[in-house]
This record gives structure tokens, sequence and C-alpha cells, in this order.
């Protein structure tokens, strides 16, 4: 009896310690905003937790994952506006210490939209790729599928 009571004790013992190693500091969220007729503005917000921030979508090579958005490119019924513009509360531009190159990063929130005309009700479809790093590490690259249901003209 006592050793399958220490087993039991072992194994909630590995399952907390494996929780605890699991950081996660990005939150996702995404809504469509009808801008007008068959019109949205696709808007994803990453809520980033204190001491960690995500990159631009804009940056050069050797660097970090750039924040990256892919739409299907099946879906005809969706026209893509522009590119996706990126803001957000604190906005980082200069010389990154992890990568020792010059970057742009968000800290705090990061607002990105994409402007899109819809032909005729669908479903748009994709994945939001990003980096997130503190001062001293990076996780790695994690990828988010997201979903609209769109009216058309």
């Amino acid at each position: 009896m006592k050793k399958i009571l220490m087993l039991v004790f072992a194994f909630t013992g590995m399952l907390f310690a494996a929780h605890a190693q699991i950081v996660n500091p990005v939150t996702w969220t995404w809504k469509a905003e009808q801008t007008g007729k068959g019109e949205y503005k696709l808007i994803f917000t990453a809520k980033i937790d204190p001491k960690w921030h995500t990159y631009s979508q804009y940056i050069g090579d050797g660097g970090p994952v750039p924040t990256k958005f892919t739409f299907d490119a099946k879906n005809k019924d969706v026209q893509l506006v522009g590119k996706t513009t990126e803001t957000g509360p604190k906005i980082h531009e200069g010389h990154d210490p992890v990568f020792d190159m010059q970057l742009k990063y968000f800290e705090t929130e990061l607002v990105c939209t994409q402007t899109v005309k819809v032909l005729k009700d669908t479903k748009l479809k994709g994945t939001l790729e990003f980096m997130v790093c503190d001062d001293s590490r990076c996780l790695p690259p994690d990828d988010k599928d997201f979903e609209f249901n769109l009216k058309g003209k």
C-alpha cells in the first residue's frame, strides 16, 4: 500500500512540475468589424504579459520569426485590401540584445488589422504565426488558427 501511495505522490508531483514549466505569455483574440456592405476590418489583438515582447511583421532576415498572417488563398470570395497594419501602446524600434540587430517589437499589446472585401457569404480561415521573447530567452514560434464568418454584398 505504501508503494502505491508513493507512486501516486510521485506521479502527482511530476504533473505539477510539468504544468509549472508551461509558459504562455501571449493571448490572441480576433474579431471582424463590418465597415460597409461586404467590407470588413479584421482585428487581431495580442495581449502580452509583462517583461515579454513579440515582433513586427516587417523585420529583416537573420533575426526572430516575424508575426505573420496567412489567409486561405483558395477562398476566392474574399479580397485582401492593402497590407496588414500593426500598432500598439508600447512599440520599440532599435537594437535588440538577444538577436544583436535592429528590430521593431511590441510590449503589452499588439493590434493588427486587415481590410477585406467579401463577394458572397463565406468563412475565411487562416493562421497567424508569432514569436515571443523576454530579455534573455525566446520561446519557439507558435501558430494560431483563426476563422471569420463574413457576409457578402
